[in-house]
């Protein structure tokens, strides 16, 4: 009898075995959970969008509440967002907008692009109560270890996030050093956060809000960056520890006159976009090869294009994330050439490294272990 009981046991234990697996393994009840709410994973970092905010004519800022993989941020870094558009997944970075805290609510602020698929997708289609899929907070644009007396914040556009995140956690933290702030914009209708950073400056006496405006519309000069403006701007500029941020020809210009008054020891920042590729005049228009160790390939990469781009002309499909030297997704390994960065111009060794292939330009034959 006991025999027979246990061999109807064990007949059984097989099925049931086979049924309870899904709930007690990792993967298993990560679906499970997720499908109860999709904040609920076990493995991804994810964020429910609380708030919509209409900041201007063609920007948003979404309100996101994290789930238990959140770890924080500095002022000045940035997030992924990776978001489903027609079968086809497209991540995206960008920096938070909001104050540096501990709590899992923070915020991203979107300017629409023309043409940008993700910002348009943002824009016309999340809502409040959806779930974003997102990748690991990144980026080293914050604010420095010791703090300087004077501050300078320069930004263009949308690259007014990161700065924005540092003003605020500055003031929140009761610094008390003097602060310009400068905003490059279009007109008066593109202030991003202009009614928050009004307020700000009302209340904290140390910052003074600069807008500077192509169009006014009041026929004015139009004010853009140049060494003129900014001494008669900020006179003390040169005293002051810079943070700059926005579109690739506003940021070269300023980077350019810093580096011709020798102050670009004082200037940290961050592109917003794709960073310029400057040719090296010695290398000419002569196009190096690009060896492709495990693909057994090598291909051509010239002088203007990043070694992201020359992959991906010759028909490969590099992982990336921001294209913009930050996110690191593209890192590869270089076992032998020498390459340049573009946003610092360093030139690396003849050896073996881990690079970023959107930021390097090969200044070599290279090879890498891809």
């Amino acid at each position: 009898m006991q025999q027979a009981t246990a061999h109807n046991t064990s007949r059984f234990a097989q099925p049931l075995r086979e049924f309870f697996q899904p709930l007690v393994s990792h993967e298993g009840l990560s679906y499970y959970l997720e499908d109860l709410n999709p904040l609920w994973s076990l493995t991804d970092f994810r964020a429910r969008v609380v708030q919509v905010i209409n900041e201007t004519h063609d920007t948003k800022t979404f309100v996101l509440k994290a789930n238990h993989h959140w770890r924080g941020f500095s002022a000045g870094q940035n997030v992924g967002v990776n978001i489903e558009i027609d079968g086809v997944t497209h991540k995206r970075r960008y920096s938070m907008s909001c104050i540096q805290d501990s709590r899992r609510q923070f915020q991203i602020t979107v300017k629409r692009v023309p043409q940008g698929r993700v910002s348009n997708w943002l824009h016309d289609h999340i809502q409040v109560g959806d779930v974003l899929n997102m990748t690991a907070v990144a980026g080293d644009f914050v604010l420095p270890p010791v703090l300087p007396q004077k501050l300078l914040m320069l930004a263009a556009g949308s690259g007014i996030t990161p700065l924005m995140s540092q003003l605020q956690t500055l003031l929140a933290n009761g610094y008390d050093g003097d602060i310009e702030f400068l905003h490059y914009v279009r007109s008066p209708v593109d202030h991003i956060f202009g009614a928050r950073l009004k307020a700000l400056a009302i209340k904290h006496s140390n910052l003074r809000v600069h807008w500077c405006e192509e169009d006014d519309g009041k026929g004015s000069a139009p004010e853009r960056f140049s060494p003129e403006q900014i001494a008669r701007r900020v006179p003390d500029y040169h005293e002051r520890h810079g943070m700059l941020c926005g579109p690739t020809g506003f940021m070269a210009a300023v980077r350019e006159h810093w580096e011709d008054e020798q102050l670009t020891g004082q200037l940290q920042f961050e592109y917003f976009g794709t960073p310029p590729i400057m040719r090296n005049a010695a290398n000419g228009d002569i196009a190096v090869e690009v060896s492709l160790g495990r693909k057994a390939r090598t291909i051509e990469s010239a002088g203007n294009q990043s070694l992201l781009e020359a992959m991906e002309s010759a028909g490969e499909s590099p992982t990336y994330g921001c294209r913009m030297g930050i996110c690191h997704e593209c890192k590869c390994r270089k076992t032998a050439g020498v390459v340049r960065n573009v946003l610092t111009g360093e030139l690396s060794t003849d050896g073996d490294e881990n690079i970023q292939l959107c930021i390097s330009v090969a200044e070599s034959n290279v090879s890498l272990d891809y």
